[in-house]
């Protein structure tokens, strides 16, 4: 059963939780500050912020942010923690929220979870109608004898991470003896489950989603042009080098017109089988009609240079704008009023 929740008045007071990294750029793809906010991005969140309230307060340590909610009964939290090894990480900030009974942009612990696990996050796609990619997950080499259903190339892939993180152009295995090999790699220096999904070709997209559960929400789809080539992925992996710095080019492309209308209806229902999310990108491939969904992922990169950003239509030109409409987005989904003066 879902608690109703009571109306607040917001103090106009942020409390924003992340845990930036300040260091040099990851050295290869089992880094895991390739996960973590680059102290630029918080910087600027920050600063977009505290020109959409009166007061922002940073908080780095989860354990002095847990200490100091119940100082804040009406401000709202804004999550972009990140964590670390933990597979229930991402959960951690909106799971403190709840228990402080907190207002908090984004998801909740349930969503966050659920769609941190690869494999567990398809059921929710299948049940608003997408289709996704078959798989088996592996908790050892042995569990590879149960996986002799799915058809070459696969890609092979840690479950619980994301960001790239674990990927180069090696985890596309046409062998099952490449198979085995990466799988190895990613036990031994990730720790967890690893999913083989059968390879899917085709132009990727991102359809990103912004809104509330009780209302209309807000869906735009693009994907990233490449170096000038608009099907530079559609045959290799999004690979964890191409989340870092480089002379390459990105230009954000409008992709709804691949969509049928029916088609983002199934994206709408997929958000809101997950409840409170606020923001979601669904991202997957398509060919020709066959569209196939890779991961649910509602802990965004909210730079102003990436996808979901870009999406709406801001950039680093209009970024304040586009901080503040999260902001709001969540103050309308909590039906919290301002303070009268």
């Amino acid at each position: 059963m879902i608690t109703e929740i009571t109306p607040k008045v917001w103090d106009e007071t942020i409390l924003l939780v992340a845990d930036a990294t300040h260091t040099k750029a990851p050295q290869d793809e089992f880094d895991r500050r390739i996960d973590q906010p680059l102290g630029h991005t918080v910087d600027a969140i920050h600063e977009a912020l505290a020109r959409c309230c009166k007061t922002v307060h940073r908080y780095s340590d989860l354990s002095n942010f847990t200490q100091e909610i119940s100082r804040h009964p009406n401000s709202l939290v804004f999550p972009y923690w990140f964590g670390q090894r933990s597979r229930s990480r991402h959960g951690l900030v909106p799971a403190i929220c709840e228990a402080a009974n907190a207002m908090f942009v984004g998801a909740d612990a349930f969503a966050k979870v659920v769609c941190n696990d690869k494999e567990l996050s398809k059921e929710i796609c299948r049940q608003a109608g997408l289709s996704v990619p078959m798989s088996a997950v592996l908790t050892g080499l042995g569990d590879l004898r149960y996986a002799g259903y799915l058809s070459l190339p696969v890609v092979v892939k840690p479950n619980y991470e994301g960001t790239s993180l674990g990927i180069t152009q090696r985890n596309l295995c046409k062998t099952w003896e490449e198979v085995a090999d990466i799988s190895e790699q990613l036990f031994a220096r990730l720790g967890q489950p690893v999913i083989i999904e059968e390879f899917i070709a085709g132009r990727e997209f991102s359809a990103c989603i912004l809104g509330t559960c009780d209302q209309p929400v807000a869906i735009n789809v693009g994907g990233w042009k490449i170096d000038g080539d608009s099907g530079y992925l559609d045959d290799r992996l999004n690979t964890f080098d191409l989340k870092l710095p480089s002379e390459r080019t990105f230009e954000w492309e409008q992709l709804a017109q691949l969509f049928s209308e029916e088609r983002m209806d199934a994206f709408r229902s997929c958000f809101a089988r997950l409840g409170k999310v606020e923001l979601l990108r669904i991202d997957g491939r398509v060919k020709e009609n066959d569209v196939v969904i890779l991961e649910l992922t509602p802990d965004i990169y909210l730079g102003g240079d990436g996808e979901f950003c870009r999406a709406f239509g801001y950039d680093e030109t209009n970024y304040d704008a586009f901080i503040s409409r999260l902001v709001f987005n969540c103050l309308e989904g909590y039906k919290a009023s301002m303070p009268v003066c």
